[in-house]
């Protein structure tokens, strides 16, 4: 009996160990996506930019959640009110878009060109949403 309730006390232990590390893990996944996103709220929409491939080997790529309440965000096309500037001021146009969802919600995804070389610094602009002139999303490296 003593030598069961060791190995039912052991397999808890390891179990709470393992589900703890594994919240852990889930926690800094977490934190990474959070030091990549970026916010602006104005006109009564509220942009959240994420920055979705780093150190990826294609172009750069954004997740762009558009929330309001009080404004239809169809009649935005984010090809053509976005580009991409680098810390010399080159700037890039989207060559891919993503649409989903409508209305007073809608995520887009944004491709753009491979860089010619890694930025110290990246600027994400949309222009004229909802009367806010441009929102700048900067990522440092």
């Amino acid at each position: 009996m003593t030598q069961n309730r060791r190995l039912l006390r052991s397999a808890v232990i390891l179990s709470a160990g393992m589900f703890f590390f594994g919240l852990v893990g889930i926690s800094e996944s977490l934190g990474a996506v959070a030091a990549l996103t970026r916010t602006h709220s104005g006109g009564g929409v509220t942009v959240k930019v994420t920055y979705l491939s780093p150190q990826g080997s294609e172009g750069p790529r954004f997740e762009v959640v558009l929330d309001t309440h009080s404004v239809d965000l169809d009649a935005y096309d984010l090809k053509g009110l976005s580009l991409l500037r680098d810390e010399r001021g080159k700037a890039y146009q989207p060559t891919q878009v993503e649409n989903k969802g409508g209305g007073h919600h809608r995520e887009i995804t944004l491709g753009f060109p491979q860089l010619p070389s890694s930025p110290r610094r990246l600027e994400l602009v949309i222009k004229d949403i909802a009367g806010v002139k441009e929102r700048v999303f900067r990522w440092e490296f």
